[in-house]
């Protein structure tokens, strides 16, 4: 997401772009086995490590509800994986007839590119289903990222109530020439995040002065033009959430210093996964940037040419 963070969730409007590596999925079908019908998933890191391999009888049988602060990293994992199962009608499994699900992942599962979200998107494709809705029962959030995996384009993302909206949207790659993307290496928690800023967010909803200045600098930032329009526009927005939210900027997190014409703001959850940077932030804090990985903008986005 490139601007509306936190906001979204709340009827603002939010800027996103997809990025060029995605995850993959493959399903097999074949006669069971002696033991009954089963469902195996296993997920496969870039690397092609898999990280995740589970294994559930069908029809789909119930599991403890075991303390998520008190469980195993596998235990989330894998009650995260029977959530997004249990949406499915157990007539959509043929009987006597076992599956194996197999994702894959093109980028690492730390970077914050969308591990979940992809895999929200491609599964509920293919058994049916709605991603937004599956997206809400599994993990909450406002489910724009799910929107992007499944357009594949930019959009803009809005919430009506419960209702997830989008429509097409595109950042000419001229404005994003000179823009970076550092990868922190750790990996935000989106549902904590918004939980931690919740009550503030409520806060924010009824004062509609903010609200009025949230939507125009974001709208400024779609209609955006020129560069420093455009960059401006993004540094205002994260300036006003900061204050509003009472979080960090990057410039204060990492005790930056703020650069004439520099660009320097959080992408997703703040406080981990990606900052966007421009080249005279990145002249500017060379050493501190070294120890992080760092990929032009315009070679991991999806490109759309504005006409």
């Amino acid at each position: 997401m490139l601007c509306g963070e936190y906001a979204v969730t709340i009827g603002v409007e939010a800027l996103a772009i997809p990025v060029v590596p995605g995850q993959w999925m493959h399903v097999w079908e074949f006669d069971s086995p002696g033991g009954g019908d089963r469902l195996i998933w296993e997920a496969k890191e870039k690397n092609g490590n898999t990280w995740l391999n589970e294994n559930f009888s069908l029809p789909l049988e119930l599991i403890d509800e075991a303390d998520e602060k008190n469980s195993s990293e596998r235990d989330r994992d894998r009650k995260v994986l029977h959530s997004m199962l249990s949406l499915v009608e157990a007539s959509f499994w043929k009987a006597g007839k076992s599956y194996r699900i197999e994702t894959q992942l093109e980028f690492e599962r730390s970077s914050g590119l969308g591990s979940s979200s992809t895999m929200v998107a491609n599964f509920a494709r293919y058994a049916g289903l709605d991603a937004q809705k599956v997206q809400q029962k599994v993990f909450g959030g406002s489910g724009y990222d799910v929107a992007v995996a499944e357009l594949g384009k930019g959009l803009v993302f809005w919430k009506n109530g419960e209702d997830s909206n989008w429509d097409a949207w595109k950042l000419s790659p001229e404005l994003t020439s000179k823009w970076k993307i550092v990868f922190l290496g750790k990996k935000q928690n989106s549902r904590s995040a918004l939980g931690d800023v919740k009550g503030k967010l409520i806060e924010i909803q009824k004062d509609d002065f903010l609200m009025h200045q949230l939507q125009q600098v974001c709208a400024a930032v779609k209609m955006a033009s020129q560069v420093p329009m455009l960059e401006a526009g993004l540094e205002m927005w994260q300036a006003i959430l900061a204050m509003s939210l009472g979080l960090e900027t990057p410039y204060q997190y990492f005790k930056f210093q703020p650069t004439k014409g520099g660009l320097c703001k959080w992408l997703g959850a703040w406080g981990g996964d990606m900052l966007l940077i421009n080249e005279i932030f990145a002249e500017s804090e060379q050493e501190a940037l070294k120890k992080f990985q760092t990929v032009a903008w315009n070679e991991i986005v999806v490109q759309q040419f504005v006409s």
